[in-house]
């Protein structure tokens, strides 16, 4: 028996339990970064580890972990049974359909959990175990259409995947591809929601990052799916844009990756929103008309020529033919 799942908090948890078999984290950050249609597995784990890494040698230190990821998921025993236990945020769901597109294993069943896998008693572990699902052939089409829509470079395939709200494999999957389109820059402040999160905790007041990432993600989100690594490369962008929208105060860590930057102390720098940052906040100015955009959502490249934003009234995305002054 092999389970799958989402990181290495749920592996000991599962071995806790003292379940047959082994257990393997799929160790993606799927919702940062390229994951772009048309790349072989081994041309996408290259672009996914050089995208992860901070350098050379952390990017193919990732890429051997990914290899080695693949390798033991299409191992698995043809007579044996694979388990997927996944949660309901944006995180796990896009991780869910990446193993479900590659997995061919004729034997497949799921805890696909409304809640967070780590934080449940062992008891109540068991007890979602044995009750287990199995995955139909139904299922496994509908993962391979969302994902199909997830790595498209025309962000209209997923908005129509969307729109047609299939059911089956999870009720969670809706919602979480909702809120993968809700990081498209905004009509009105060219703010992904992350973005405009974290600019609204600032503007309560001057905070270390550490509260404006809790107050950001834990106090706003259905479903929490960011940890405060994939957070800060939605917050570097507000601090080093040419118009910063967030100001540091105190004395600044040296690098990006310096753990001081998490520090709760007195001395721990503080974020605080600048008058661009406020105007942004308020749909007085435009973040992309002021600073740009250079990210990646799925297999969508969104840049200044690329116009796609979120419209929140419409609950929708609009092809803009222009960045707005």
């Amino acid at each position: 028996m092999l389970h799958v799942t989402n990181g290495s908090v749920v592996v000991t948890r599962l071995h806790e339990l003292g379940l047959p078999g082994r257990a393997l984290p799929w160790d993606d950050v799927l919702h940062e970064g390229p994951v772009r249609a048309g790349l072989d597995p081994a041309a996408l784990r290259r672009e996914r580890a050089a995208f992860l890494g901070d350098s050379p040698a952390a990017a193919a230190d990732i890429e051997r972990g990914l290899a080695a990821r693949d390798q033991t998921l299409s191992a698995a025993a043809a007579d044996d049974e694979v388990v997927l236990w996944f949660e309901h945020d944006l995180y796990d769901q896009l991780q869910l359909l990446q193993v479900l597109d590659r997995l061919e294993h004729p034997r497949v069943t799921a805890v696909l959990a409304g809640d967070y896998l780590g934080a449940q008693s062992g008891t109540t572990l068991r007890e979602w175990y044995h009750a287990r699902r199995p995955i139909s052939d139904d299922d496994r089409q509908l993962a391979r259409r969302a994902w199909a829509a997830f790595q498209s470079a025309d962000p209209a395939d997923l908005l129509q995947f969307v729109a047609e709200a299939p059911t089956g494999l999870s009720p969670h999957l809706l919602p979480a591809l909702r809120r993968h389109l809700q990081q498209y820059p905004w009509v009105g402040t060219g703010l992904s929601r992350s973005q405009a999160q974290t600019l609204a905790a600032a503007a309560a007041g001057a905070a270390c990052a550490r509260d404006i990432f809790v107050a950001a993600n834990h106090g706003a989100e259905d479903a929490i799916f960011m940890g405060d690594s994939a957070w800060w490369w939605h917050v570097r962008p507000l601090i080093e844009a040419p118009r910063p929208l967030l100001d540091v105060r105190g004395e600044r860590p040296a690098t990006w990756g310096d753990p001081a930057w998490w520090y709760d102390e007195p001395s721990a720098p503080v974020l605080i929103l600048t008058a661009d940052g406020r105007r942004v906040l308020d749909g007085k100015a435009d973040h992309v008309s002021l600073n740009g955009i250079d990210r990646w959502l799925g297999g969508v490249h969104v840049t200044i020529n690329s116009m796609w934003r979120w419209d929140n009234h419409t609950g929708t995305l609009l092809n803009l033919p222009e960045p707005p002054l």
